[in-house]
């Protein structure tokens, strides 16, 4: 009797994880996500056919904008006009992000769209488009005034959603319908290049780096070889993409193109200030922005230094407290100077100023 209650009691434990972890096609009804993404009628397919030139067109090349500063990333000047304003603002401390959420206004300031993502495959999409007849009959508040106002506009929001650790696709249309998906089942069709064509998201992002002590921040090539940026694209599939193929006497589906890329912002991020000019000690630096040997500006009196070059024309020497400072000569504290190349003079050697 004691061996069947030490059995049970090893293996409730294991009934409880099992349980509780979910399996893509246990107990889930999956559609076909193949069939999905060869059907140019598809709500995702046509989110973007209805929402195209609303407010990221197909034939704008990129929406490319500059941030006025590293320090606030809130919001970013498109070149073209308009803004991307990120809620909550980017922290350049914390790149790269994982999740970013924005909206885009038009050059008159009003905004035409938002996305939220927190993943590859999370993301929503929002467009505003002009109120249909639908949308009035409906009773939709946005449209009230659609009778009277033809610049009336209602948000068209797509939404696809993969849990964590899982390879299950939600789709949520704008028309209200859902897709439940097993990503997993591309597979099958990954022969023929649809693989290639499910929805995604892609985040890049660089928090550029230090120019050189010389650089002038302003200069624009160091801008481009020192800045950094972040963009985001989103992948849709093309009508009609994947076509009917001969082969070996047997007729198959080919995907002939690839995915439409749609760039929804491509900002850059001002380089960070050059060592000696960023208000911090840093590097070789004896105190803020001077000294060491890399600094050209030398340090001026009372600063840290650790010899006399580190020093504007004024050795460097023990203080009453006992740290070398650089001391004007007429000092009451000055102590014992450094070498480190100072001349008869104690204004310091190569490299003092």
């Amino acid at each position: 009797m004691r061996r069947y209650v030490l059995l049970a009691a090893a293996v409730a434990p294991l009934l409880a994880v099992t349980a509780a972890v979910s399996v893509p096609g246990c107990g889930e009804e999956f559609e076909n996500i193949c069939v999905f993404l060869d059907d140019s009628s598809s709500c995702y397919h046509k989110f973007r056919v209805d929402t195209s030139d609303q407010c990221w067109p197909s034939n704008e090349s990129s929406p490319s904008g500059t941030f006025a500063s590293r320090e606030t990333l809130d919001v970013c000047f498109l070149d073209g006009g308009g803004q991307i304003v990120f809620d909550p603002p980017l922290d350049i401390t914390a790149f790269p992000p994982t999740s970013v959420a924005f909206k885009r206004l038009d050059a008159q300031a009003t905004e035409c769209g938002s996305v939220t993502l927190s993943g590859e495959f999370s993301y929503s999409v929002t467009v505003q488009v002009p109120c249909t007849a639908e949308d009035v009959d409906a009773g939709a508040k946005e449209c009230a005034d659609a009778d009277t106002d033809s610049t009336s506009k209602i948000g068209r929001t797509i939404a696809l959603a993969t849990p964590e650790g899982r390879d299950t696709l939600d789709v949520s249309c704008a028309d209200g319908t859902s897709h439940h998906f097993n990503r997993a089942d591309i597979q099958e069709c990954a022969d023929r290049g649809q693989d290639k064509l499910q929805p995604r998201a892609v985040l890049e992002a660089s928090p550029g780096n230090q120019p050189p002590p010389e650089a002038d921040p302003a200069a624009p090539e160091t801008v481009e070889t020192y800045g950094g940026f972040i963009k985001l694209s989103i992948h849709y599939p093309q009508s009609g993409a994947t076509v009917e193929v001969k082969e070996n006497d047997k007729i198959v589906k080919q995907v002939s193109e690839g995915p439409a890329v749609i760039e929804y912002f491509n900002c850059r991020i001002p380089p960070p200030a050059p060592i000696c000019a960023n208000g911090q000690k840093d590097g070789l630096e004896t105190d803020v922005d001077c000294g060491g040997t890399l600094c050209g500006r030398r340090c001026d009196d009372g600063q840290s230094c650790a010899v006399n070059g580190d020093c504007a024309g004024m050795p460097c020497a023990l203080d009453s407290s006992g740290f070398l400072k650089c001391q004007a000569p007429d000092s009451s504290n000055a102590g014992a100077t450094t070498g480190g190349g100072a001349g008869a003079d104690g204004s310091g050697g190569a490299g003092g100023q």
